[in-house]
């Protein structure tokens, strides 16, 4: 009796199969209907989990947002794009007039604030629709939208008037509206279940809770510009707090809201250092960057910052976003230029200039960022632009390799 590959069970392929290596998984899945898909099926047990860059989906921040989950083989192939520069960029939105602009993307859409407005965009293959927003949100007043949060069904804006307001995207309604501070930006807002903090140029950090109204559970002054709030999802009592760093005070608060005591405080030795952006990983950890050129991961059980990985070019960090496993991409202050790391080292893989502003002839800080598994999407004070990593063939931008040492 001769036996054929047909005739072969899927188990006992399987154990032949995890003897061989990508490149000729590769082509095994070329060869028969059977075959590829065995391969596309089974393709997380015949390939380790080799802690790729961006493409794992591995935290639920990161596979809700990804427009598809991709099989292992894709994974493995378009985290080689980000990290050696293969790309198509496209430029989804301009303006000829500047404008302080945030981001925050999602599966199916992507928001973007502009002037008096946040609009959500359905996303598409190669980006977004830009002729028919799905969501239109204007502020009543007019002031012009200096950043917001959307966490599940509300968004939580601030305005550069000094003005507050809370969307309820079920009921298409305001459920408060805020006067805060005559004139004084609202630099920094966050929302979580029950609670809102907002933090501004008049040095103060607002805090509310359910029922909202105009009745300030509490106040925390910080004698300094508040640039950035970050609530922790998984302890809600944890704010952490970025200021300007002019006046050598604290940059990075971390606060106990049920407690009222401060819990970290950090002071540079350098003024003006302010912190811009951060993330928590979890209650103990929490990322910051700012105009100290470094990412730094902060340790609340050691009260120190336990890494700091320096931007290539010394320049200030606007934002970044983490994929809460290993990859972060910043956006930094001039010619649209963002970095991807790796956080198991301190040194960038990869930098990425977005064309479109350069052609343009604006050389523009990136405001606001966010990824999924194949695309970057940035924003600068004119330009919407879009990466695309998923391609098959293309140039390769390896303008790392001109800063690495």
């Amino acid at each position: 009796m001769v036996l054929s590959l047909d005739t072969l069970s899927t188990e006992l392929l399987l154990k032949i199969f995890k003897y061989l290596d990508l490149r000729d998984l590769y082509k095994l899945k070329q060869t028969c209907k059977r075959f590829n898909e065995i391969i596309d099926t089974w393709g997380g047990v015949l390939i380790a989990n080799v802690g790729l860059l961006v493409a794992n989906q591995v935290h639920p921040v990161i596979s809700n947002r990804s427009f598809r989950i991709l099989s292992p083989f894709e994974r493995i192939r378009i985290s080689r794009n980000w990290s050696s520069g293969r790309y198509d960029e496209k430029l989804l939105l301009y303006s000829k007039v500047r404008f302080f602009q945030c981001l925050h993307l999602e599966k199916d859409l992507l928001w973007i604030s502009r002037e008096g407005h946040i609009r959500g965009y359905k996303r598409t293959r190669d980006g977004i629709d830009t002729k028919n927003p799905i969501y239109t949100i204007k502020t009543r007043n007019n002031a012009d939208v200096f950043c917001f949060v959307k966490k599940n069904n509300f968004i939580l804006s601030g305005q550069t008037n000094g003005s507050l307001f809370l969307w309820d995207l079920n009921t298409q309604k305001f459920v408060i509206e805020l006067e805060l501070s005559q004139g004084a930006d609202v630099n920094c807002v966050d929302l979580l279940d029950d609670v809102l903090v907002s933090g501004s140029r008049d040095n103060i950090v607002r805090i509310w809770r359910k029922p909202y109204n105009e009745t300030i559970i509490e106040q925390i002054t910080l004698y300094d510009q508040v640039w950035s709030v970050a609530l922790c999802e998984e302890d809600t009592s944890l704010l952490a707090i970025g200021t300007a760093g002019v006046h050598h005070r604290p940059t990075l608060t971390v606060f106990d809201l049920n407690k009222h005591m401060d819990v970290l405080k950090f002071t540079p030795e350098q003024m003006g250092a302010g912190v811009l952006d951060m993330k928590w990983e979890s209650p103990t950890v929490l990322w910051s960057a700012g105009y100290d050129s470094c990412i730094r991961r902060w340790d609340l059980r050691t009260g120190n910052c336990e890494q700091a990985m320096e931007d290539p070019c010394g320049a200030t960090v606007y934002c970044f976003e983490y994929d809460y496993f290993n990859t972060i991409v910043s956006g930094t202050y001039s010619h649209g230029r963002a970095v991807l790391w790796d956080t198991r080292q301190n040194n960038f893989v990869q930098m990425y200039f977005m064309e479109s502003c350069r052609r343009r002839g604006r050389s523009s800080p990136i405001y606001s960022l966010s990824f999924d598994a194949e695309f970057l999407f940035t924003v600068t004070d004119v330009h919407l632009n879009v990466l695309n990593f998923s391609i098959y063939e293309g140039k390769i931008r390896r303008y790392g390799d001109l800063f690495k040492k």
